[in-house]
């Protein structure tokens, strides 16, 4: 652990592992949250090869960055892999703060003080890791904007779209704001199939999340292997979830108990978070994910929430529905020139964004 002032005013102390480190505001989404941050701290977890928390003080005022080294992300590869990348974009490992897996990041709230301070932090870190890159994952607008005015990256890469509705009334208001009525024929025809297929919504909480999470991985692992891609999740990733604060799974099983589908996410504030999903292929999975939708729509309704966050991934099929896109865009900050990692940064930003352009 290393303190060091600064002639700026803000303090930045190192820390190894997460434990000793306080909850020191509440959260703006789980994905800043302490427990989020210690279930990332295994090395199983996404294949990290050194973990950082950085707490950052500026007088009274405190905030918490998690850093990790990483030259394997599953979910970078597989972002590769979609863009049909012949060559890697890096050569070597980067760091990552926080996670590429955290589907918000930044420092919500936190002074420009604070954000340079991280950012240059990051790149010490980084270069003592041999790292070529510092990479801040997923950047909202607002929050991307105050990153670059006070720490201009050397690349600007959208990985993703989020995609946000109001809750409402519920599943009648939803589909009524479905903005074609060819998109909202097909939604309800899937909801249908789904209920003469005699689905079953389960929510599942707290200790009982643990028994479901095998199965849930066990239908992505098939999925995965079926469209030939790299596997997102590993079980350690999945079974770290019931240590974060209101996380849940929302399972679509069919009368014998076979999973046809399932949301998994995080009820935080007045939010469902719908973080990673799967559907099984063929029959069933041609409407559990409508099917799914909908009655997670109707789960948020009778829970109190105001806002469904439908996550990543299936770009079109969330638009269609009327989800509002929010781009999660990655500053990246090189540890030294790299014309080359330029050049293909822009490439799979291009590329990227015409997968999930609104």
């Amino acid at each position: 652990m290393t303190v060091t002032s600064l002639s700026a005013g803000v303090r930045a102390r190192w820390h190894r592992t997460i434990a000793s480190l306080p909850e020191d505001r509440p959260a703006v989404t789980p994905f800043h949250t302490r427990q989020w941050a210690a279930a990332w701290q295994s090395p199983q977890v996404e294949s990290a090869l050194t973990h950082r928390h950085l707490l950052l003080m500026d007088g009274q005022d405190s905030h918490r960055l998690s850093y990790q080294l990483s030259d394997a992300s599953p979910l970078w590869k597989a972002l590769e892999s979609d863009t049909h990348r012949r060559t890697p974009v890096f050569s070597g490992p980067v760091v990552y703060a926080p996670s590429l897996y955290s589907q918000y990041g930044g420092l919500p709230g936190a002074s420009a003080l604070v954000l340079a301070e991280a950012v240059d932090r990051g790149r010490q870190l980084a270069r003592e890791c041999d790292a070529q890159a510092l990479l801040m994952p997923n950047l909202a607008p607002a929050e991307l904007a105050q990153w670059t005015r006070i720490r201009p990256p050397d690349a600007q890469v959208r990985l993703f779209y989020g995609h946000r509705t109001p809750v409402g009334a519920g599943l009648a208001e939803f589909i009524a704001r479905i903005p074609s009525s060819q998109a909202r024929e097909e939604f309800q025809r899937q909801h249908r199939r789904g209920v003469s297929a005699g689905l079953n919504l389960r929510a599942v909480t707290g200790a009982d999340l643990p028994p479901v999470l095998l199965a849930v991985h066990t239908l992505h692992q098939d999925e995965a292997r079926r469209q030939g891609r790299p596997a997102l999740y590993n079980l350690a990733m999945l079974t770290a979830l019931p240590r974060i604060p209101g996380a849940l799974a929302l399972l679509a099983e069919e009368t014998d108990g076979t999973l046809a589908g399932a949301f998994l996410g995080f009820r935080h504030g007045t939010t469902l978070y719908l973080w990673a999903e799967t559907v099984a292929h063929g029959r069933r999975g041609d409407h559990a994910l409508g099917w799914l939708l909908a009655e997670s729509i109707r789960h948020a309704a009778a829970t109190g929430a105001r806002v469904l966050d439908a996550g990543r991934g299936h770009y079109q099929f969330k638009r269609r529905m009327g989800f509002t896109p929010v781009p999660l865009t990655t500053a990246v900050y090189l540890t030294a020139p790299a014309p080359r990692v330029i050049s293909s940064l822009r490439e799979l930003d291009t590329a990227l964004d015409a997968i999930g352009r609104p």
